[in-house]
């Protein structure tokens, strides 16, 4: 049985058409055992790459070398590479459904055409500036209707500046690794891995405040 409906593929399609630029490959790294949501968003992606040839997936599984390579330790997991071959710092980890597909649609959209990326272009300049490794990690479920403007914030940072790492997680389907960080509402957005948290959704001005912050308070160390 399908997992996007007809109606939907005729919308992404066009989509598609009138906005894909470069080429989007899919990285998909699933496991056997324990991934109740494997095989569902394998499907999902199969069925959206099937919708134009710009849009490709390869899969792997979770111990194999790509997956080492890559450093993915979790499954599963989504990584968007731009037509150049590069990771994007675009990572979804647990299924794109519910809410998060739309997120997964505009992220390819953007990682193919990167001009799309509606944030301001002050702020656009302040995000290429960092010049530093960052990780933005949000929890989400995908019945949550304002997860997906905080996903795309970071998802965006990651579009505009090769330092920053942009990643979905799932809650529910991650629930040691959510609770590591005290996930007990959604979206939650934990930046280098606690060194600041954001409950909500808000502007892309206010994330980045946050980690100039953080950056800041590194470098006076």
């Amino acid at each position: 049985m399908a997992k996007i409906d007809q109606e939907e593929k005729n919308k992404i399609k066009e989509l598609f058409q009138e906005n894909l630029k470069d080429e989007v490959k899919l990285y998909f790294f699933s496991k056997e055992e324990d991934c109740q949501y494997c095989e569902d968003t394998e499907q999902i992606l199969t069925e959206i790459t099937e919708l134009d040839s710009r849009v490709t997936v390869e899969k792997y599984m979770l111990d194999s070398e790509k997956a080492a390579e890559m450093n993915i330790d979790r499954a599963p997991a989504t990584i968007l590479y731009d037509a150049d071959g590069n990771d994007t710092g675009v990572h979804f980890y647990g299924i794109p459904s519910g809410y998060e597909f739309t997120t997964l649609i505009e992220d390819i959209l953007d990682t193919s055409n990167r001009d799309r990326i509606d944030l301001s272009a002050d702020i656009k300049e302040q995000i290429k500036e960092i010049d530093q490794n960052v990780l933005i990690q949000v929890f989400i479920t995908p019945t949550c209707p304002y997860c997906p403007r905080a996903v795309r914030v970071a998802h965006q940072m990651a579009l505009l500046n090769p330092n920053i790492r942009g990643e979905m997680v799932e809650a529910i389907e991650f629930q040691e690794f959510s609770s590591k960080y005290n996930v007990s509402g959604v979206p939650k957005t934990v930046i280098n891995f606690g060194a600041a948290e954001q409950v909500g959704a808000v502007p892309a001005k206010t994330i980045l405040k946050k980690i100039k912050k953080i950056l800041e308070q590194e470098a006076a160390v």
